[in-house]
């Protein structure tokens, strides 16, 4: 199943568009507040721009692939996955966002290094931002992979020829407008997403198959596909082990942070991150996604890889040129999880490492020039690793691991327990990162997550260092009262 010519061009004419965009903003940039866009957007990014980049990071990188798997695999319970991330993040919109806005605001600050250092001090600041980088940069390369992958099988491309395809158009219009380059890149990508695959995919699909009652009847006529038509067919246990592997992850995220950052205020903040949670993830992406996965379980049962679901019903499903267009915004989608991947880490390098260790009399021009520089390296470096070198990815999931296990509690200690120290919050991401990583080393004993043990670690670790120490000069325990 080939794409046509049209579905080429206009694949090329996607990508084109957001080269464009790149440049755009690039030029449109003020002298001598060129940081301040690349870095932050301007901190001025309306709800639909907010909505949109926050949906899209999301939704792009693991998501819009795995939905696709689960729908063919698992059926119709299988939307509780995208469920609980909507909870997820409607639940972050109320405690972490509006405190988080507010401090950014009031003092310009724009990582969650600057985070930790503004509420407790230089030598926890920098832990938070070396591991929270490190643990960012591992997902670069992988993304860039994946959406090399896409592009070898829907256009039949060499991997290498793919991967350095969908790896130059992102470093090359990250590199040229930093983060606001990025939001601008998302709201293109997740219309042309939603249109294509909610808004036509979807209707054209359940016309194929006959509706839902002939979908439903054809998966309850054999037992081994009856479960496909059952909301409760994913267990409790299941269900559990999404949330706790979810839900942590939007109080430590680079893109979260960067885009309550970016937003223009903390009302826009606020219900960007809720619009993003109901209804974009629930119920419209997760039911919308999971069906299509349901589509190719009828009409290509022997699909090879699950999921290659959602592209091979584009394919299958759209008419030439459309086709085309929807390939390329499901490509870039993934797309858009790498480069809010790869401009978390470069932030952090140019602000808390440049900027505040190495030159700390750097002017705008000096700060976006290693901002450039820094993305086209990383870039590079992440694409290389993840391609080249598996061992040495491996060694920087770890990284992932650490930060994941390490800063969720130094982070719910920061936002809502006063008495948390730096000494506890430094210790305590010391200590859970490093149990997390010790024991994925081991290989995870007895199949309990290492991220699970790294918070059974780094929790008591914050409460019994924080309440064993003194509060420093260097605190700021009235951080978000200002």
């Amino acid at each position: 199943m080939a794409l046509s010519s049209l579905d080429l061009a206009a694949i090329a004419g996607y990508f084109v568009i957001l080269l464009w965009i790149g440049v755009r903003v690039m030029r449109q940039a003020h002298e001598g507040e060129e940081s301040e866009s690349f870095l932050a957007a301007d901190r001025d990014m309306d709800l639909v721009q907010t909505t949109a980049s926050t949906a899209a990071t999301d939704l792009g990188g693991g998501f819009s692939i795995a939905m696709g798997g689960l729908g063919f695999t698992l059926g119709i319970s299988g939307s509780w996955l995208i469920a609980i991330s909507g909870l997820s993040v409607l639940i972050v919109s109320f405690l972490l966002v509006p405190k988080v806005k507010r401090w950014s605001d009031r003092v310009q600050g724009l990582t969650t290094g600057d985070l930790f250092e503004a509420r407790f001090d230089s030598r926890t600041g920098t832990i938070a931002a070396v591991v929270i980088g490190l643990s960012w940069f591992a997902f670069v390369g992988g993304q860039v992979i994946a959406g090399g992958k896409l592009l070898q099988v829907t256009m039949s491309l060499d991997l290498t020829l793919a991967i350095v395809l969908s790896g130059s158009v992102i470093l090359a219009y990250t590199a040229m407008g930093g983060l606001k380059a990025v939001i601008y890149t998302d709201v293109f990508q997740m219309i042309v997403l939603m249109v294509g695959i909610i808004f036509l995919l979807v209707p054209i699909g359940l016309y194929k198959v006959g509706g839902w009652s002939a979908m439903s009847a054809h998966f309850a006529a054999s037992p081994a596909t009856e479960s496909m038509i059952d909301w409760q067919a994913v267990s409790a246990k299941q269900l559990f082990g999404w949330f706790f592997s979810v839900f942590p992850v939007w109080f430590i995220s680079i893109a979260a942070m960067q885009r309550i950052v970016a937003a223009r205020d903390e009302r826009t903040a606020q219900r960007a991150f809720m619009f993003t949670g109901v209804p974009i993830e629930w119920p419209i992406f997760a039911i919308g996604s999971t069906l299509v996965g349901m589509f190719a379980r009828m009409l290509m049962p022997d699909l090879q890889d699950p999921e290659l679901a959602t592209p091979m019903m584009i394919l299958y499903l759209l008419p030439p040129g459309i086709a085309g267009i929807v390939i390329a915004a499901y490509i870039a989608a993934v797309m858009s999880s790498a480069d809010s991947c790869l401009i978390g880490p470069v932030s952090i390098f140019t602000n808390d490492i440049y900027r505040k260790k190495l030159k700390p009399t750097a002017t705008d021009a000096d700060l976006i020039r290693v901002a450039r520089i820094c993305t086209l390296v990383m870039g590079v470096m992440a694409i290389a690793i993840a391609y080249l070198i598996p061992n040495v990815l491996d060694l920087i999931l770890y990284a992932y691991t650490f930060g994941a296990a390490g800063l969720f509690f130094p982070m719910l200690g920061l936002l809502f327990w006063r008495r948390t120290t730096a000494t506890g919050a430094f210790w305590s991401i010391i200590a859970g990162g490093l149990s997390a990583v010790l024991w994925t080393l081991a290989g995870e004993p007895w199949g309990f997550s290492a991220s699970y043990l790294g918070w059974t670690v780094g929790l008591p670790s914050l409460v019994i260092v924080s309440l064993l120490t003194p509060h420093s000069e260097e605190e700021d325990l009235e951080l978000f009262r200002g």
